[in-house]
């Protein structure tokens, strides 16, 4: 072959293979060629084989891309994002919550990811209204969603069977959930419900069975005085305050409700989704199952069911060097087939609609994880603004008086109401 034939034919290569690296949609490889190398940055190690699965079928057909998934606790995690933050340096992926995802997309931190499927309406299409709602800001998505999750009632089987009461089910109502926690109270000397200052976990869930909200539809004025509100968050704290079943604020400040749960001294408690693999995993041992939350008996409206569920998302930074890569791996992870890996991994209910099959396929004989499927039907979503990360911790602090006896709910609740009435105004 002479060279000239022979630079022809180079040609046509490069021209072919041009053509075909631009019909595969984003590269894998930066942008001289080289290999590409990701962090992914979560908080749950019992999600991270999880996450692991769904780096290795996304690697698969990407070999030119390898994905590190970086484990941190809860509590260091957000540290360390902020700090990563403010030294532009953060995680390729990452996971963000309802408590801080304002925070960080209202700043020009995230990535905006409102197109990256081409089609305006794939997330409305393809996730529950309240997770893309989570994920959005200002019309724009920055975040692909990732799970959800809603809250259940946990029991201790063996202490129900030692007090000879039924197991809770759908029909019982909190009134019966008080009688059951007293009578294994009295007949067993173990705690009969598990009743911390606890929000997603807690209060918010009789919040919602009440007809109550924290914050209105436009987030625009808070609820805490409205009468519903009022009923749902008195009658949470009444369960520890006004009965002998559940232990008082200062042992949960000692030791947390789920602790105590699973070390066989606490009958009851409210449960999220995302305890279920961990529970199972550590503590094998445990005769436990899980049921429907209680109904209130006497809501100010609707029909005294509810639930709260809320759900993560990936993200990713604005400024990311390899954001090309960045994105067709986020793509990836909001396609029905990472969901499905996700769900069969136990690691959390799936987001994408008609996933969380999956999820309950693989825990189903073990626990009745159905209801935490069956509760969304009725479940609302966990409050969010744009303010919430400056005063979130601000409500706590507050019901935590009330809990500690120095000053009373409706004292305790117009001061929030005006707190953040005053926060939600200056957005």
């Amino acid at each position: 072959m002479n060279k000239r034939k022979c630079m022809v034919l180079m040609m046509v290569f490069s021209m072919v293979m041009m053509l075909l690296s631009g019909c595969g949609g984003a590269s894998n490889t930066s942008s001289n060629g080289d290999k590409v190398s990701l962090t992914f940055q979560i908080w749950d190690v019992f999600q991270q084989p999880g996450m692991e699965d769904l780096v290795e079928a996304y690697v698969k057909d990407h070999p030119n891309v390898s994905i590190e998934v970086q484990t941190i606790n809860w509590d260091e995690y957000w540290t360390k994002l902020e700090a990563s933050a403010s030294s532009n340096s953060l995680p390729d992926i990452f996971w963000m919550h309802t408590n801080e995802f304002m925070k960080y997309a209202t700043s020009g931190m995230l990535a905006d990811l409102s197109d990256l499927y081409g089609d305006k309406n794939y997330y409305t299409n393809n996730f529950p209204a309240g997770l893309v709602d989570n994920a959005s800001y200002n019309g724009k998505v920055y975040g692909v969603p990732k799970d959800w999750d809603t809250i259940a009632l946990a029991y201790n089987t063996d202490l129900f069977d030692q007090a000879g009461v039924s197991y809770p089910d759908d029909t019982w109502t909190w009134d019966t959930a008080i009688e059951a926690a007293q009578t294994i109270y009295d007949k067993t000397g173990v705690s009969g419900f598990l009743a911390p200052l606890d929000d997603q976990s807690g209060y918010l869930n009789l919040v919602k069975q009440a007809g109550g909200y924290i914050l209105n539809d436009d987030k625009t004025a808070s609820g805490f005085t409205n009468e519903a509100t009022k009923l749902g968050i008195s009658s949470w704290i009444s369960l520890q305050m006004d009965h002998d079943f559940s232990p008082k604020q200062a042992t949960f400040a000692e030791t947390d409700a789920g602790s105590l749960f699973v070390a066989g001294q606490g009958a009851m408690l409210l449960l999220g989704s995302w305890n279920v693999a961990p529970y199972l995993q550590d503590y094998p041992d445990l005769k436990w199952d899980v049921a429907v939350l209680p109904r209130m008996s006497n809501p100010v409206s609707g029909d005294g069911r509810g639930t709260i569920y809320n759900g993560l998302c990936y993200a990713t930074s604005a400024k990311n060097k390899n954001l090309d890569v960045v994105k067709d791996f986020l793509k990836f992870l909001g396609t029905e087939e990472a969901n499905i890996i996700q769900g069969k991994s136990g690691a959390a209910i799936p987001a994408y609609n008609g996933t969380s099959k999956y999820w309950v396929e693989n825990l189903q004989d073990k626990l009745n994880v159905q209801v935490f499927e069956d509760m969304m039907e009725y479940g609302t979503q966990f409050y969010n603004a744009k303010s919430k990360s400056q005063w979130n911790a601000i409500v706590r602090d507050t019901l935590l008086e009330v809990y500690n006896g120095t000053k009373d709910l409706d004292t305790a609740l117009s001061e929030l109401q005006k707190t953040v009435d005053g926060y939600l105004a200056e957005e």
